[in-house]
């Protein structure tokens, strides 16, 4: 009897490891930037929660309370975190390129077909050891928001003068060309610096400034969109190199599908918000050279990647092959 219930507890020790083994060599940590309330943090825990499901096991470490977040990227590189769902240009300074997603025209399904990705894969693993997963939440556009009514040059560009504009990664280089007096802060700042008027403007995308209560200071906006949101989700490429073959593809599988669901949930809710902002008060404003207007939000950006490359000693031809690879239109 005594070897009976040995014989079976040792099965019932084996298959539970058996039944373990796939998620604890899958394990992974994940962080990210922004806080929960914020829809760009619920869809990365959405995807994390279909990666898991499929068998994948990521443990969400937290937000910028775990890790800084501009600090988010080089601790994935690094290997304290295995992974991060962040804007590109958070890291930019490592991989100039990553501007080319910011400023696309484009949509993950056309560059994952046309080969953009790829380049922007293969930069991610030289230059900075992380394997670059895709790009989620694209479509939103960024909009300038202003606490009073934007003034004009003759040109038709926005007159920043007085204006203290709230600066982050992503669009300084634009801002600066249009002659702005800039603060670079993170969004986590920036709330309490409107309410003490360190700034009284800051660009945002066209989603989830009502989430930020941002809107309460800033009641006038400047109209066209610029640019897109840029988050993607990095893994080491350590971490990334020690999973099976399966559970790669499953993680690569899953990420894909959130691409296209979160890219069509985020246009969905950018006239609605739109709307919402209207209805409570929020004054939009059209630049009026506003062709001109998108033309320098390009130009400084792509002024800026080649500087950084130039400082780098770092070739120019990837920067030169993404730029029609992310600039090709979307159709949605």
């Amino acid at each position: 009897m005594r070897i009976q219930l040995s014989l079976m507890a040792a099965f019932a020790a084996g298959m539970t490891a058996f039944s373990a083994a796939p998620s604890a060599q899958a394990k992974l940590s994940l962080v990210h930037p922004f806080p929960d309330f914020l829809v760009y943090t619920k869809s990365c825990k959405a995807m994390v929660a279909a990666i898991n499901a499929a068998g994948v096991g990521v443990d969400i470490k937290g937000g910028s309370e775990a890790v800084k977040m501009f600090q988010q990227p080089g601790a994935v590189s690094k290997g304290s975190v295995d992974m991060v769902c962040t804007p590109a240009a958070f890291y930019a300074q490592a991989i100039p390129e990553n501007e080319a997603i910011a400023t696309s025209t484009s949509s993950p399904a056309i560059v994952r077909k046309n080969g953009g990705m790829a380049i922007i894969d293969q930069l991610h693993q030289k230059y900075f050891k992380v394997k670059y997963l895709g790009w989620i939440d694209s479509g939103p556009g960024f909009h300038i928001y202003m606490q009073d009514a934007p003034k004009f040059k003759k040109t038709g560009l926005p007159d920043f003068a007085g204006v203290k504009l709230r600066d982050n990664p992503i669009y300084g280089a634009f801002f600066r060309a249009l002659g702005a007096t800039t603060h670079n802060m993170s969004s986590s700042a920036v709330y309490s610096a409107l309410e003490k008027g360190i700034v009284n403007a800051s660009a945002w995308t066209s989603i989830g400034l009502m989430g930020l209560k941002w809107d309460k200071f800033l009641r006038h906006r400047l109209d066209p969109k610029f640019y897109q949101t840029d988050i993607g989700l990095i893994m080491n490429l350590k971490s990334w190199n020690k999973m099976t073959a399966k559970a790669q593809g499953i993680l690569q599988s899953k990420v894909i599908a959130h691409e296209n669901s979160s890219r069509a949930a985020r246009l969905s809710e950018v006239d609605k918000e739109r709307k919402q902002l209207v209805d409570g008060g929020m004054k939009l404003h059209n630049v009026p050279a506003a062709s001109e207007y998108l033309k320098t939000a390009i130009e400084s950006a792509y002024k800026r990647m080649e500087e950084r490359l130039t400082k780098r000693n770092r070739p120019l031809d990837s920067m030169q092959k993404l730029r029609p690879l992310y600039q090709q239109a979307a159709t949605n």
